[in-house]
C-alpha cells in the first residue's frame, strides 16, 4: 500500500531513513541504484533534503570520492523532528485544502481500500469532518462520473473509467501554480508519479520529440510531459486503459512518427508494452497540447479558412464597439489565425482546454478579456462553435498584445532576453509593455521559454526579464510576476528613467453625484441605483440598465473576490463617467464572492481607449490593502478622491 510521503515525496523518506542508518559514506552510484533512479536524480532528492534539514540541525554532505553522509549538527533538535516527522506520516497537512486533496489522492493512489479508521488517522480528523470532506470529493468527482463507494468491512473504494480517473487527477490534484508547475515537478507530480523516473521520461520525450517544435511554450510542453508521466505511472500501476471515451485525432506523418518512436523508446526503456488504447492516450494528450500537430479532414471549407473568417469579424466587431483598429495589424491577425485554427481543430477532436492562467488573465487585463468575451459569445454562435471561459482567456492574451503595441517605437538601448514560459501570446504582451515604456533604452532581442534559454548564447545580451523564476543564470535577471505585471515591470528601475503616471484627466472622471457608500440588499438593487442616477442626470439612455445584466448573464465581472467592474455590453453612454460604490458590509456578486468596490464604467465610444488607464489603476487598487481599507473607513467622495490619486 504507497502513501504519500511524510516528506515530500515517498523517496525522500526512504532515502533519509537509508542515510540515517548508516555511519560511512554512501556512494552515489549505490543510492542510484538502490532506488532504480538517476544520479541526476540523486542529486535533485539530496538537494530537495537539504532543504528541509537545514532548519532541524543536520545536512547530508558529498565526500568527495565517498560519498554522501549525514551530519546532525543539533541531535536534540533533530531528534525531535524526526520523531514528529516520522511518527505524524501527514504533519504536511495544514490546512482543509490540504486535507481534501490528501483524501483524494489516497483514494487515486491506494491499490486496496481504505477503512473510515484509515482515513480518521491519517487526516488527523474527526469522523464529522471525514464525511463533511467526503462530501466535496463526491461532489467533485461527479463531473467525472466516477463514484466513492464504501463497501461494508473492506472500506472505500473508487469506481468509474480509467481515463475519467485521470482526468480528475489532473484536474483536482496536479495544482497549476504556473511557477511551480512550470520549472521541474510540483510536489503533489513527485508523489503521483513515485514509481518512475522522472528525469529519463523527460530526456527521452525532449530527444523523440524535438523535431516537432514544443519547446516555444513552456506551459503546453509541461501539460505533455505531466500527462505522458501519468499515464506511464497509472500504466504501471496496474491501472490500465480498457475504453477509449474520446475520439482521437489522427496526427500529422512527422508527429505520428516522432511519438511511434517516443512510445518504442518508454516500451525498452521501462521495459513494459503499452497497450493500443495507452498509445491513443498518448496521442490525444499530444494533440490537445499543440493541435496545430492534427491532420484536419479536407471538408468544404478548411479550418485555416474559417479561423482567417473569425478573425476577421471580431477584429471588425472591436473596431465597431470600441474605436480600436486591428484589422490592419498583421501580428496580431496572424496570431489570432494560428490560435483560433488551433482551436477548430479541438473542436474537431471534442476536447476542451483548460487554461490555468485564467485568473491572472482576467486580473491583469480585463478590458482585453472583456472585449473578447462579448464578441466571441456571438462569433461562436454564427460559426458553431462554443468558446468556453478558458479559451476566451487564451485570446484575450493575443488582444492584449494588440492593445499594448499601441505606442510603440524602435529606438532602444539595452538587448534584453523575454523568457516566459506560457508561449508567444503572453511573451509578446510584455514584449510590447516593455517596449511602450522603455522604447529608448531596450532592444528585445529574442522572446524564448524556459527550455530554449538553455540552449541559447546569452553573450550578448545585457540581461533577461523572466515570468520563470530563475536560479543560476551568468548574467542579471528580473523576475516579474505575471499576476502584477504593470506594477512589476515598473522594477526595472536600473535601466528606466520616468514610468507613465496616470493621468489627472483619469480623476475627471470619478464625480461626486454618482458616488455612494454603504450597504445595499443584493446586487440588482446596486445596479439599479446606481444606474438610475446616471439616467436622471442625462449620463446613460434608457436601455443601459437591461445592457449591464444581459453582461452580467454571460460572465460575472468581479475581478477578484471583491472588486466589480460592471459595464454594458457596448458602448453606450451619452457622456463618460465612472460611478463607484463602496460597500463596507460587502454585496453579494454570485458564487458567494462579497464584493467591496464597484466600479461601474458609463464609457463613450471617444474615450474607450483612455479606460486602459483606468483599469491600471484598479489593478493598483487591488495590490494596497492600506488604500482599501482608507476607503472603507471614512464614507466621503473627497476622501475616496485622494486615497485614489496616492496610487
Amino acid at each position: 500500500m504507497k502513501y504519500l510521503s511524510k516528506l515530500a515525496y515517498q523517496r525522500l523518506d526512504d532515502l533519509l531513513e537509508l542515510l540515517a542508518k548508516q555511519t560511512t559514506p554512501l556512494p552515489m552510484k549505490e543510492l542510484a541504484k538502490s532506488f532504480s533512479i538517476s544520479e541526476r536524480t540523486v542529486r535533485t532528492d539530496i538537494a530537495n533534503l537539504n532543504d528541509l534539514l537545514s532548519n532541524v540541525g543536520a545536512t547530508i554532505t558529498l565526500l568527495r570520492g565517498q560519498g554522501y553522509l549525514l551530519t546532525i549538527h543539533s541531535k536534540e533538535q533533530f531528534n525531535d523532528w524526526w520523531t514528529e516527522s516520522m511518527t505524524s506520516s501527514e504533519s504536511f497537512l495544514t490546512t482543509s485544502e490540504e486535507r481534501q486533496a490528501y483524501l483524494l489522492f489516497l483514494l487515486f493512489k491506494n491499490e486496496t481500500p481504505l477503512s473510515l479508521d484509515d482515513f480518521l488517522d491519517r487526516l488527523f480528523i474527526s469522523k464529522n469532518t471525514f464525511y463533511s470532506y467526503l462530501k466535496i470529493a463526491r461532489d467533485n468527482l461527479l463531473t467525472y462520473q466516477l463514484k466513492i463507494i464504501n463497501r461494508p468491512n473492506i472500506g472505500f473504494e473508487l469506481l468509474g473509467n480509467e481515463f475519467a480517473k485521470r482526468q480528475a487527477i489532473s484536474d483536482l490534484l496536479i495544482e497549476k501554480d504556473l511557477q511551480e508547475y512550470l520549472v521541474g515537478f510540483t510536489e503533489m507530480e513527485l508523489a503521483l508519479f513515485d514509481n518512475i523516473d522522472l528525469d529519463i521520461l523527460q530526456q527521452l520525450e525532449l530527444e523523440s520529440l524535438e523535431p516537432l517544435g514544443l519547446l516555444d511554450s513552456d506551459y503546453y510542453h509541461k501539460n505533455i510531459l505531466s500527462h505522458f508521466a501519468l499515464a506511464l505511472s497509472r500504466f504501471l500501476d496496474g491501472h490500465v486503459i480498457t475504453d477509449f471515451p474520446v475520439r482521437v485525432p489522427i496526427l500529422k506523418q512527422e508527429a505520428k512518427d516522432a511519438l511511434s518512436r517516443f512510445l518504442g523508446e518508454i516500451d525498452r526503456v521501462f521495459d513494459i508494452q503499452l497497450t493500443a488504447d495507452e498509445k491513443e492516450y498518448f496521442t490525444y494528450y499530444l494533440a490537445l497540447n499543440a493541435p496545430r500537430l492534427v491532420e484536419t479532414e479536407l471538408t468544404s471549407t478548411s479550418s485555416t479558412e474559417t479561423a482567417k473568417t473569425l478573425v476577421e469579424e471580431l477584429l471588425q466587431a472591436i473596431k465597431r464597439t470600441s474605436n480600436f483598429d486591428w484589422v490592419q495589424d498583421a501580428t496580431l491577425v496572424e496570431d489570432l489565425t494560428s490560435h483560433i485554427e488551433g482551436f477548430i481543430n479541438m473542436n474537431l477532436m471534442e476536447a476542451r482546454r483548460s487554461n490555468p492562467l485564467l485568473a491572472t488573465i482576467k486580473k491583469s487585463f480585463p478590458q482585453a478579456y472583456d472585449l473578447c468575451l462579448t464578441h466571441l459569445e456571438i462569433l461562436g454562435e454564427k460559426h458553431g462553435l462554443y468558446f468556453s471561459q478558458d479559451e476566451v482567456g487564451y485570446i484575450a492574451l493575443h488582444i492584449a498584445g494588440a492593445i499594448e503595441r499601441n505606442s510603440v517605437s524602435n529606438n532602444r538601448k539595452y538587448r534584453v532576453i523575454l523568457v516566459c514560459g506560457t508561449g508567444h501570446a503572453m511573451s509578446r504582451i510584455i514584449e510590447a509593455k516593455i517596449n511602450k515604456n522603455y522604447q529608448d533604452i531596450l532592444e528585445v532581442v529574442d522572446r524564448l521559454s524556459y527550455v530554449e534559454l538553455q540552449q541559447c548564447n546569452l553573450s550578448t545580451i545585457d540581461f533577461i526579464i523572466t515570468t520563470v523564476p530563475l536560479k543560476q543564470l551568468s548574467i542579471p535577471h528580473i523576475y516579474i510576476n505575471m499576476a502584477k505585471l504593470d506594477k512589476e515591470i515598473v522594477k526595472i528601475e536600473n535601466f528606466i528613467a520616468n514610468f507613465n503616471k496616470v493621468n489627472d484627466e483619469i480623476y475627471s472622471l470619478f464625480r461626486e453625484e454618482f458616488y455612494f457608500y454603504g450597504d445595499v440588499e443584493n446586487k440588482e438593487q446596486l445596479l439599479k441605483k446606481m444606474t438610475q442616477q446616471l439616467f436622471k442626470l442625462d449620463f446613460i439612455p434608457e436601455d443601459f440598465h437591461d445592457s449591464i445584466m444581459k453582461r452580467e448573464a454571460i460572465n460575472q465581472t468581479n475581478i477578484n473576490e471583491w472588486l466589480a467592474i460592471p459595464h454594458p455590453m457596448s458602448l453606450l453612454a451619452k457622456k463618460s463617467t465612472i460611478a463607484v460604490a463602496i460597500l463596507p458590509g460587502g454585496v453579494d456578486w454570485g458564487d458567494g464572492d462579497l464584493v467591496k468596490f464597484v466600479f461601474l464604467f458609463a464609457i463613450n465610444k471617444e474615450n474607450y481607449e483612455d479606460i486602459e488607464e483606468i483599469y491600471s489603476l484598479l489593478l493598483e487598487l487591488m495590490e494596497r490593502e492600506d488604500i482599501q481599507q482608507a476607503i472603507l473607513q471614512q464614507s466621503d467622495f473627497q476622501n475616496f478622491l485622494k486615497q485614489i490619486k496616492q496610487l
